[in-house]
């Protein structure tokens, strides 16, 4: 049996696979945080799997409250520190990255303030859905989390 998801995927089924319009993927294209990994001879881009992967980065990013600017410097540390499947690279220098010390430590400061508060509320928001299970749902939802390529 062959798997079924594409190799490549053309930014509408981008855009179907990590739930955003394809207007989305266009937009986030044109600011650089997305680039395709292969363009047809007719100009057409194409998308592999790291890419949605990304993408699915940056939509989680913005939920979390990041700026675009905080989340385009997390696409660019991970594409400097990860091969095009996604793979860490060990081989990495400082040099790899171009953003500069100031802007590295700033975004290390707001990831730490974000991963602070999820601490905070993970428990809360674990007895909430609890809470709505047992009160209104009965947890008949559809699961929210993203495939295992994802």
């Amino acid at each position: 049996m062959t798997d079924p998801t594409p190799t490549f995927y053309t930014t509408a089924e981008l855009a179907r696979e990590a739930g955003v319009t394809r207007r989305t993927v266009m937009h986030y294209a044109e600011l650089n945080l997305l680039t395709p990994d292969q363009v047809t001879a007719s100009g057409r881009a194409l998308y592999g799997p790291y890419s949605l992967r990304l993408l699915r980065d940056l939509i989680d990013l913005r939920a979390l409250g990041m700026t675009l600017e905080e989340a385009r410097d997390m696409v660019i540390l991970r594409r400097a520190t990860h091969d095009i499947h996604g793979h860490y690279r060990r081989d990495w220098t400082r040099a790899d990255i171009p953003l500069d010390d100031t802007r590295l430590k700033a975004l290390h400061t707001r990831l730490r303030a974000i991963n602070a508060a999820f601490e905070r509320q993970a428990n809360n928001m674990a007895r909430f859905d609890r809470w709505l299970t047992k009160r209104f749902t009965g947890g008949d939802l559809p699961d929210p989390t993203p495939d295992a390529n994802g």
